[in-house]
């Protein structure tokens, strides 16, 4: 079926906005990486931010839509840097923000260009999603433990069940703990707290690593929770359809 008037809009909408990101990027990547992956070259880009005021904000905003976008590229960095910048709570609301923004603009270009956007290699093991009576807890819970290629599975948002504002709500605020965790530990180091600074960063860190450790049993344990389909549905050792997202 062929996208709807208003799906073509947004999805062209968002490939501007996309290719104006792109076009940014080539241009700078040097020093978006060097931002991202080196400590002294940060520590200069927020030193500009502070003295360039709106400019500054939109800087940050833009490098959090970008960092979505480009899905291999570190987000903790960023979210250090915007706890550092505008502490706890007005860090995770950039974040916030520039999370839904890139979400959107993924999400509308990939339901413009079709399943072929969708790197297979990458969302294989998350099939799984594309049972409607789980989709959405486990999305949820996708999002919401760290260690899982999030940005991702952005692009598999629009080929599921799902509609695309309860898509939204989901990959945004499932992040929360884990983002808010990064600017708390920031905005406590920059004010001097240390021992929260320290204790935060810890149990973060913990969390992480017991989360990539058992990854494999969370996916299979997700996997176990399908429920078997009625005489004409896939079941759960039946192949699957294809998936359609939800359009309303």
């Amino acid at each position: 079926m062929k996208p709807s008037i208003k799906t073509r809009a947004a999805g062209l909408l968002a490939l501007a906005v996309l290719a104006a990101l792109a076009l940014g990027a080539a241009v700078y990547h040097r020093q978006i990486w060097a931002v991202l992956t080196e400590e002294g070259a940060r520590d200069a880009f927020i030193g500009w931010v502070r003295a360039s005021g709106p400019a500054g904000l939109g800087a940050v905003f833009a490098l959090q839509v970008l960092q979505v976008v480009v899905a291999f590229l570190p987000g903790e960095p960023l979210e250090l840097a915007a706890g550092l910048l505008y502490g706890t709570w007005g860090g995770l609301a950039l974040c916030l923000a520039g999370i839904l923004a890139g979400s959107a603009g993924v999400y509308w270009a990939a339901r413009l260009l079709g399943a072929r956007a969708v790197p297979e290699q990458k969302l294989a093991k998350y099939k799984f999603l594309r049972d409607q009576a789980h989709v959405e807890f486990a999305l949820f819970l996708l999002f919401f433990i760290p260690g899982t290629p999030k940005d991702w599975l952005i692009y598999l948002g629009p080929f599921l069940p799902v509609r695309p504002r309860n898509f939204f709500l989901i990959s945004t605020l499932a992040r929360i703990p884990s983002i808010l965790s990064s600017t708390f530990t920031a905005a406590s180091f920059a004010a001097g707290n240390w021992h929260a600074a320290a204790a935060a960063y810890a149990v973060t860190g913990a969390v992480t690593l017991v989360c990539l450790w058992k990854e494999e049993a969370i996916l299979a344990w997700l996997r176990a929770r399908r429920r078997p389909k009625g005489p004409h549905g896939a079941g759960p050792g039946e192949k699957e359809g294809n998936c359609r997202g939800r359009t309303d």
